[in-house]
């Protein structure tokens, strides 16, 4: 398996969150500090790397990184003439140029700036340690997070806690009240007379007994 296959397989296993970069450099060892750095940060991971710039171009063909560290002086094609080919292959990545700390360098530094470069970081001649080395480093990853935004991947946030319920005592119903019957329903019951009419027979029988005694 190749180096630039390799480490898009372990940049898509670690997943997408973390900063996606492609080393740039002629130099073996500073390629290899630079990328163990990025390797092991949690923020970035290594997208691959490339002695050249047409070797960056053809690490970039079926898949795309999120930032490039491009070397200026590397044989073959240079920094300066692969940067519009690569913003060309790669419109979202963010190039930062990294060349040693020379006039010349500085003022092709500005150059690539006007070309398209997102920004600039001097390197040391040598990374074996110390102070120098620990600057690059610094400054090389501010560069890249803050271009590259910080996008480490976080455990998820816990869910919500389902609100309680509060217990309430039954409402008591209130007392039934005996409603008076309608109107309607007074008028419509009949009301019997206290005087009831006499039967036929006991009239008669009055009748007789007041004859009788006249």
């Amino acid at each position: 398996m190749s180096q630039g296959l390799a480490s898009r397989t372990t940049a898509s296993a670690q997943g997408t969150d973390a900063i996606r970069v492609l080393v740039v450099d002629d130099s073996s060892v500073i390629r290899g500090i630079v990328s163990r750095w990025i390797d092991a940060a949690a923020e970035t991971t290594l997208f691959g790397s490339a002695v050249n710039g047409q070797d960056a171009l053809e690490r970039v063909k079926t898949d795309k990184p999120d930032i490039i560290v491009l070397d200026i002086e590397m044989p073959g094609m240079d920094g300066i003439t692969a940067l519009p080919l690569l913003l060309r292959a790669c419109p979202q990545a963010k190039i930062i140029m990294a060349s040693t700390l020379t006039r010349r360098n500085a003022e092709i530094s500005l150059k690539a700036l006007s070309l398209g470069a997102a920004d600039y970081v001097p390197k040391p001649t040598s990374l074996g340690g110390g102070e120098a080395a620990e600057d690059f480093r610094r400054e090389l990853f501010a560069r890249i997070t803050a271009l590259g935004g910080k996008r480490i991947r976080r455990p998820p946030a816990p869910a919500p806690r389902p609100a309680q319920t509060v217990e309430t005592a039954p409402r008591a119903s209130a007392p039934s009240v005996a409603t008076p019957a309608s109107r309607a329903e007074t008028s419509s019951t009949p009301v019997r007379s206290a005087a009831l009419p006499l039967r036929a027979p006991q009239a008669a029988a009055m009748a007789d007994d007041g004859t009788a005694s006249a």
